[in-house]
């Protein structure tokens, strides 16, 4: 029974993909249909974020009022509703409207999810999981690509995305007895684990005692800055090629939709690995490959190597993100794991809001060449904030919750 809602976790990951790299990687198709200036990407970025942060930040009032089938399966209904709405704006204004509904769907789905399986399910799992994301995010530029043999070609792609959206709603929705019964089966499990351990309850901290949690704002800096580097290539890679390096849009939205390929593809290999590394050390073997892709991404004089540095750094983001969130409970322990989980999924979104657009604002009147150097940048942070949380360690973690 179990292993049924795990498969259903598993397609409600590929929904959650679906609209995430659509706006990014058609980008150059929609301002143009739309009229407007390259830099006006940052916008609909900044909406979609603000509206995750909200609803990642609100995530465990959610769970606890609907669970997390309810919270889910209402979240998916909010993205059907906003990729609907995309495909039928009339103006850019009325686009800010419709990125309302997917960004508060999409940070609901991602919080609740990612605490759910870090909690009862394998890291293998956990790294599988975010690999089906993956094929969300890659199906969809390649289903917008496949449209654009006109400017307005994206909005009939939109609509192919909400048809798959929906259809993945009402398997969520016929699976919502799944899970209580699914929950009765994990809690006796708990109990059977308790034979030499004692019971860690389940705590509901405030914000301000969640961010007195020692070691938690190395935790919280380590996911935006990964997040950044994530949005930032994923986000702008195909406008650095098409305005930056002059390669038509077609190509350039196809080789964005690799850097995707290489976070799905490495987290299928990376649920394999995880079975014998730890977490602290699957972040390290991303981050290392990530670095070989940050570096060829540099070489812009040879526009060939392009879709081989996207394709490394997808790779090497491929078991960061599924290992952070997978070593949170053990981190924090698991009294304390849904808290930070959401000021965490929080501030990777506050990084999409704030970073992402503010790095088309600067390219907008520099060039788009400076993506590799921001990207390099946040690269940087990242290895900082793990590495710092490594150094204080678990049986150093002092919880100073008063």
């Amino acid at each position: 029974m179990t292993t049924i809602l795990l498969l259903i976790i598993y397609l409600i990951f590929i929904s959650l993909g679906l609209p995430d790299s659509l706006i990014g990687t058609t980008w150059p198709s929609i301002s143009q249909s739309l009229n407007v200036p390259e830099d006006y990407q940052g916008l609909v970025t900044c909406t979609v974020s603000l509206c995750t942060i909200i609803s990642s930040f609100f995530s465990p009032y959610l769970i606890k009022k609907l669970k997390p089938s309810g919270t889910v399966t209402f979240s998916i209904v909010l993205t059907v509703i906003g990729l609907v709405s995309l495909s039928f704006v009339p103006s850019f204004w009325f686009m800010l409207l419709a990125a309302i509904p997917l960004g508060l769907g999409g940070g609901a789905i991602d919080a609740t999810l990612n605490n759910y399986v870090a909690l009862h399910y394998k890291a293998l799992h956990m790294n599988w999981l975010h690999s089906f994301w993956g094929v969300g995010t890659t199906i969809s530029p390649l289903i917008i690509s496949s449209f654009l043999v006109d400017n307005d070609g994206w909005r009939k792609g939109a609509i192919v995305l909400a048809i798959i959206q929906a259809s993945i709603f009402i398997i969520s929705l016929a699976s919502i007895p799944l899970w209580k019964k699914c929950e009765i089966i994990f809690a006796s499990r708990e109990k059977g684990n308790q034979n030499n351990e004692k019971e860690e309850e389940i705590v509901e901290l405030s914000y301000k005692k969640t961010f007195a949690l020692k070691g938690v704002w190395f935790a919280l800096f380590g996911f935006l800055a990964y997040t950044a580097v994530e949005s930032l290539t994923g986000m702008w890679f195909s406008s650095m090629a098409h305005f930056g390096l002059n390669v038509n849009e077609q190509d350039a939205t196809l080789w964005s939709s690799f850097f995707y390929l290489g976070i799905t593809i490495g987290r299928f290999i990376a649920g394999i690995i995880s079975l014998k590394v730890r977490e602290k050390n699957m972040i390290r073997i991303g981050e290392s490959i990530i670095l070989i892709g940050i570096i060829l991404l540099f070489m812009t004089f040879n526009v060939k190597i392009m879709p081989f540095a996207v394709v490394l750094i997808g790779l090497g983001c491929a078991p960061v993100y599924p290992a952070i969130i997978k070593d949170t409970p053990n981190r924090f322990t698991k009294k304390y794991s849904q808290n930070v989980m959401g000021i965490q999924m929080s501030f990777a979104y506050i990084s999409n809001f704030l970073i992402a657009p503010l790095f088309g604002v600067v390219a907008k009147y520099t060039t788009f060449l400076i993506l590799p150097y921001c990207v390099l940048f946040f690269f940087i942070i990242l290895v900082l904030g793990n590495e710092g949380i490594n150094l204080i360690g678990k049986k150093n973690m002092k919880l100073d919750i008063k």
